[in-house]
């Protein structure tokens, strides 16, 4: 092992080490551990570097920092863990791979999770029926715990379960272990959080899993398996509800535009994900674009600040760092600064005594299978489990997507999917839209309900070249209000709970928009409050429409629009007073019209309404008159 590999190993100075993406090379990080409270604490350089592209720290942040967003999280008191890097270089992995040992991993008392199986699908099935059935949210990711303690636990023990990763595992973003003197974190994490250089910004929303439980023989029989996957209106929806959920948090950061590339396809030892690529600007501090981020909608639920709240009713403990993100901070040639974040998803926390736990989750939507989302979760955790139950080098089960390569069938599947998707997402906005509203000035405000779609809205209505606030609703008065528009917006809930603070401020609100004649827009949730105002019934649907493309008639043409919604306003004989859409079986208004006001019961600004931007436009000309 060459000194300086020595000198951090057996001295336990704090460490990290990182293959991305499969490279054939490793960085090595050696530096100083120290606490935050803050992710603003954490210590930052500014300059260039005489090393050129330099790496200043990395950190582990916990689950509960979410706290900071003014969202809730429960907290066992976990602190942001940080290395100030002191030095750090780039080693071949092969070479790494010489210097490393296997040792034999023995557990005191096996492992388990702190719930049965039964206990998890009872969870599951609750979720779904009480939480997503009454309109609290889209998906949620509530995870199970697996926790044991390693027999004799050292640093060499640490490195032979990295290197079983290294040796074993393929296609993640990054395979690491971190060591700050007294906890390890070791993992092979699957999905980028995000990533900025030189101004430009990435996310990469993945969801949906076909689990690799099969020793397929002939070619013929995996892409018959993979076609499945790759058709089912379950994965297809869950991709695309977490791909609108960071598309919100894009829409934030990403002031200058951006575009979505995809569906991909990412290949694991043990399973295979789809998911999207979305790409933006900013100019934004690396810092304010990572607490806009947090955290991503994967691994929490959406809208993410009620996914927070359904997480810390039915959690049991702290998540600490599952879920979360590490943050490794730089500057590049220039100067500038870097961000590189992946999510904590399968990682092994283990502190120095060798007692040891990881989390792992699944994202529970409206037709979620509760025996299913837990096979899933074991799927996932597969690969990280057989680190520390194996000895050495396993034989590993070659990538299988290198038999479909270039397959037509498989390529027209994974495009066939955008087909219907928003025309706006997936090209770059900054100057692709010129309207009449450019330079007029006008001036639209929104009212945020619990849910940053508001972001999204915000995101295209700029591009209309208007002016656009965004108002919490408990901050909203109309009186103050000097926008030429009001939009009253989506969030989670049940309209029809009058004692909840929020429904009884927006009732007021939108009673206060109707007597003053002031032009307005009503998006799903505030839909429901404009019709129930009017004299309509809102109630509860028989099926959730969570993340759901349906096509409508939309005033007098067909319209493919997405859906989250819960519940909906009844068609009943005041329909005779107004300009309404209706459902096919005409008993719901999916679409509403007077003199000032227009509702929606469906989401414009989602990429599953494919002319958003076009039906918002529309919409704006019809209330300015």
């Amino acid at each position: 092992m060459s000194d300086a590999l020595t000198k951090i190993f057996e001295t336990a100075q704090p460490f990290c080490i990182i293959q991305k993406q499969d490279s054939e090379d490793v960085l090595i990080l050696e530096g100083e551990a120290l606490q935050c409270d803050q992710i603003d604490d954490i210590p930052r350089q500014k300059g260039v570097s005489d090393q050129g592209k330099s790496y200043d720290t990395i950190s582990m942040i916990p689950f509960s920092q979410i706290r900071e967003k003014g969202y809730q999280a429960l907290n066992d008191g976990e602190q942001i863990l940080t290395l100030e890097i002191k030095r750090f270089w780039d080693l071949a992995v092969e070479e790494l791979l010489e210097q490393l040992t296997h040792c034999d991993i023995g557990l005191e008392n096996g492992f388990e999770y702190d719930m049965t199986k039964a206990e998890y699908e009872t969870l599951i099935r609750r979720i779904v029926e009480d939480e997503i059935g009454n309109g609290e949210g889209a998906n949620f990711v509530i995870p199970r715990t697996l926790s044991g303690r390693i027999n004799d636990f050292s640093v060499q023990r640490a490195l032979s379960i990295f290197k079983y990763l290294l040796e074993n595992d393929y296609g993640t973003y990054w395979k690491f272990i971190f060591y700050n003197g007294t906890r390890y974190f070791i993992g092979s994490t699957p999905e980028r959080h995000l990533f900025v250089e030189n101004q430009k910004v990435k996310m990469n929303p993945i969801s949906g899993t076909f689990r690799k439980d099969k020793a397929y023989q002939r070619r013929s029989e995996f892409k018959g398996d993979l076609l499945s996957f790759l058709n089912n209106p379950k994965e297809i929806n869950e991709l695309f509800m977490v791909v609108d959920e960071e598309l919100k948090m894009m829409s934030r950061m990403c002031e200058q535009g951006g575009a979505i590339i995809g569906p991909l396809l990412k290949e694991m030892s043990k399973l295979i994900h789809s998911e999207y690529l979305l790409s933006g600007e900013s100019d934004k501090d690396v810092i304010e674009l990572f607490k806009d981020s947090m955290y991503a909608a994967t691994v929490t639920g959406s809208p993410v600040e009620n996914a927070c709240n359904i997480i810390l009713k039915y959690g049991k403990h702290s998540r600490r760092y599952y879920g979360s993100a590490i943050l490794l901070l730089g500057r590049d040639e220039k100067g500038g600064d870097t961000l590189d974040s992946p999510i904590t998803i399968r990682t092994l926390e283990v502190d120095n005594d060798g007692q040891f736990e990881t989390a792992v989750g699944a994202t529970l939507v409206r037709d979620s299978i509760a025996s299913e989302e837990v096979l899933e979760t074991e799927a996932k955790s597969a690969a990280l489990l057989a680190s520390i139950m194996s000895t050495g080098k396993q034989e590993v089960i070659p990538p299988l997507l290198s038999r479909l390569a270039n397959d037509d069938e498989i390529v027209e599947t994974l495009q066939f999917r955008n087909q219907y998707l928003s025309n706006f997402w997936f090209f770059k906005q900054e100057t692709r839209l010129h309207s009449e509203f450019d330079n007029r000035h006008i001036k639209i405000t929104i009212i945020h309900n619990g849910d940053d779609f508001v972001y999204m809205l915000q995101h295209i209505f700029n591009s209309f070249g208007m002016d656009t606030t965004i108002v919490p609703y408990q901050d909203y008065d109309l009186q103050r209000d000097k926008s030429a528009i009001t939009l009253v917006g989506p969030g989670p809930g049940n309209p029809n709970r009058k004692e909840d603070p929020k429904m009884k401020k927006n009732y007021t609100i939108v009673d206060a928009l109707l007597e003053n004649k002031k032009p307005a827009l009503f998006i799903c949730l505030g839909h429901q409050f404009l019709c129930h105002q009017l004299g309509f019934t809102v109630a509860k649907k028989k099926v959730p429409l969570q993340g759901v493309q349906e096509k409508i008639g939309l005033f007098g043409r067909e319209e493919r629009v997405g859906f989250y919604n819960t519940f909906a306003p009844v068609n009943s004989e005041l329909s005779e007073n107004y300009e309404v859409s209706l459902a096919q079986d005409k008993q719901e208004l999916l679409a509403i019209r007077g003199e000032n006001f227009i509702g929606f019961q469906f989401h414009p600004e989602s990429i599953l309404t494919k002319n958003g931007d076009a039906i918002l436009k529309e919409a704006i000309a019809y209330l300015l008159g």
